[in-house]
């Protein structure tokens, strides 16, 4: 899955401003440089899965509203996302499409993800964030390396949950890579 231009970091440097943070602020509350978030802001840096948990939780927000301009409130609300209309990004990690993407203050974000990364070098390292993770593997083998347990070789039709503060990494197995959804679960930010 490619992933097309998104207005990500437009959309943080918004939140940013609106919350009255500097770029040094929220940089330092994120573990970036702030050199680094200025090309996220302008697009012209990616930002990892576990970036996005920091500024969300900094921001005072979660990640649907880094991708959803408008996104509803949770309560009496649901969420349709037809197939390969979420908004997707890409990273040296992985390729990842949000679900369900328009509701704000939930407790689970789903992702349809993808990675060709075949070593830890190409994804970036091992990296932690917030909360617990669920996933299904839709086309494997996909490898799951953890700084806990040894690699964990997952075909297709497995699942796995865990404890995503442990830092991780997805790999692919061959050149075609894996998909996998995950559902990932954050500390609940209150409106």
């Amino acid at each position: 899955m490619k992933a097309a231009t998104s207005p990500l970091g437009s959309r943080i440097r918004a939140l940013r401003l609106e919350r009255g943070l500097s770029l040094a602020e929220l940089a330092r509350a994120t573990g970036v440089s702030e050199a680094t978030m200025s090309r996220i802001e302008t697009g012209a840096s990616e930002v990892s899965a576990p970036h996005l948990y920091g500024l969300a939780q900094r921001l005072g927000t979660d990640i649907s509203s880094l991708f959803a301009e408008g996104a509803a409130l949770l309560p009496g609300a649901r969420s349709h996302t037809p197939a390969g209309q979420g908004e997707t990004y890409s990273s040296s990690r992985l390729q990842a499409q949000v679900l369900n993407g328009d509701l704000l203050h939930k407790r689970m974000h789903p992702f349809l993800n993808s990675t060709t990364a075949l070593t830890l070098d190409q994804a970036g390292g091992l990296a932690a964030h917030a909360g617990e993770e669920w996933l299904y593997v839709l086309r494997g083998p996909l490898v799951l390396h953890s700084a806990s347990h040894a690699p964990l070789r997952l075909a297709t039709g497995d699942s796995l949950y865990f404890d995503a503060t442990t830092p991780h990494a997805y790999l692919a197995e061959t050149d075609e890579g894996a998909e996998f959804l995950v559902l990932s679960s954050a500390p609940a930010i209150q409106p």
